[in-house]
């Protein structure tokens, strides 16, 4: 059955993935996230990569977090990512079962609590500056309130985790590895009780300082892939795989607060079992130190 589910959750999550590297935060620095997306929809790809047609459709997302970093070595924080369509699929079918978007697109997503811990990099059990690495186990908790099977996310109570690594190549070219595992052990209706996915992703990136400004520019290639499961978007059983370039350009301000405004497009290349979507993010995370605070500054 084709649908829009994970899709959705993809276009979602896709931001935040790219968002982080393999670090925590500084201790007592709480950093609040906002970010909004739009994706533009109209082709996508088969499961064995050729290129077909899908429904025009414009979707809109968008992700709130709160993160502390308690020490150099942990934080935690809670993430949530409700998403709104503004699409003129309504009434098209678009699966076998007759649904149509309003329906698949009910509900809101769920939230994440996560505990992040530096295994590798600067201050971490194995300390370096070249290679880092971040486990973060985590719990989903359901939106209340909803009980759809075509809801966004799983709407149960879920476990998991992820592992982020970053190697540093050179100064201006990274490779970042990304890959989660959640599961949902009770009842969830077409859901799986299973989930994962995987990233790789690799590019240039530059700085350039003046001031108490940064600019940072980045060219990553990214490599996303999600499981076979009754989740596959376009066909039943067949895993999902999307190939994406994401130019970004982000103006980093530390007065009168720290805040990192960025803004990036993610133009689809490849993919197999997917949609290709143009989407354009705008990002806007601030920082407080309240370790500075302390200290009278």
């Amino acid at each position: 059955m084709r649908k829009f589910t994970l899709f959705m959750a993809a276009l979602l999550a896709g931001a935040a993935v790219y968002a982080e590297d393999a670090v925590v935060l500084p201790a007592a620095t709480l950093r609040v996230d906002a970010d909004a997306s739009v994706g533009f929809v109209r082709e996508g790809w088969d499961a064995d990569g050729g290129k077909i047609d899908a429904p025009d459709a414009v979707i809109i997302g968008a992700s709130f977090g709160v993160s502390y970093g308690f020490t150099g070595w942990f934080t935690a924080a809670i993430d949530w990512s409700p998403g709104v369509t503004d699409t003129d699929l309504v009434g098209i079918d678009i699966g076998s079962d007759g649904d149509g978007a309003a329906e698949i697109y009910e509900g809101l997503s769920d939230f994440s609590v996560k505990a992040q811990f530096q295994i590798a990099g600067d201050g971490a059990l194995l300390p370096g500056e070249r290679f880092r690495m971040r486990f973060t186990p985590g719990i989903v908790i359901p939106f209340p309130g909803i009980d759809d099977k075509d809801a966004l996310g799983n709407h149960t109570w879920g476990v998991g985790g992820d592992v982020s690594l970053d190697a540093l190549v050179t100064d201006t070219f990274f490779v970042n590895v990304f890959s989660e595992v959640y599961w949902f052990p009770l009842d969830n209706k077409s859901k799986t009780n299973n989930e994962w996915e995987f990233t790789l992703e690799a590019g240039p990136h530059y700085h350039l300082a003046f001031g108490g400004t940064r600019i940072a520019f980045a060219l990553p290639v990214n490599w996303k892939v999600s499981p076979e499961n009754d989740k596959g978007i376009l066909i039943d059983g067949v895993s999902s795989h999307l190939l994406t370039v994401r130019p970004s350009l982000t103006l980093k301000l530390t007065r009168p607060f720290a805040v990192d405004i960025g803004i990036e497009y993610t133009l689809p290349l490849y993919g197999k079992n997917n949609y290709a979507a143009h989407t354009v993010t705008v990002k806007a995370p601030v920082y407080f130190n309240f370790a500075k605070n302390k200290g009278g500054e």
